[in-house]
């Protein structure tokens, strides 16, 4: 009876421990994705991955811009990002996605085709990474 006590204490101590990490592995919540500003540009968002595997939890996605600056996050438990719009007089085509983790090399990048005319439609972004 004491030893089950003891065991269940521990559960529930690992338990504590573990729910906090997760709940911050980093990235962005999608809860806020169509709260977007008259002034706002489209949010670029998508997923970093190994090439034909998982995605890359806590890798570092970068947005740059060609004249300069940079919107950096981190990717959830899952591999998705997302990075809120640049503002309206951005053009899409002038930002950069770039994917990095200790221990990968970023292999490709890959942007969706959006829909023509819309600059409020989210720019998806996927970034492929390989083990080094």
């Amino acid at each position: 009876m004491k030893f089950d006590r003891i065991c269940l204490r521990l559960l529930l101590v690992a338990t504590m421990l573990v729910v906090p990490v997760v709940a911050h592995a980093g990235g962005t919540g999608f809860g806020d994705a169509d709260d977007t500003s008259a002034d706002d540009g489209p949010p670029y968002f998508g997923f970093v991955r190994e090439v034909d595997g998982p995605g890359v939890a806590d890798a570092k996605v970068t947005a740059s811009l060609k004249a300069g600056g940079a919107l950096v996050t981190r990717t959830d438990i899952m591999g998705v990002y997302r990075i809120s719009g640049f503002g309206k007089d951005i053009n899409p085509d002038d930002v950069t996605i770039t994917c990095a983790k200790d221990g990968y090399v970023e292999a490709s990048v890959q942007r969706q085709p959006r829909t023509p005319g819309d600059s409020k439609d989210p720019i998806e972004t996927e970034c492929y990474m390989k083990k080094q």
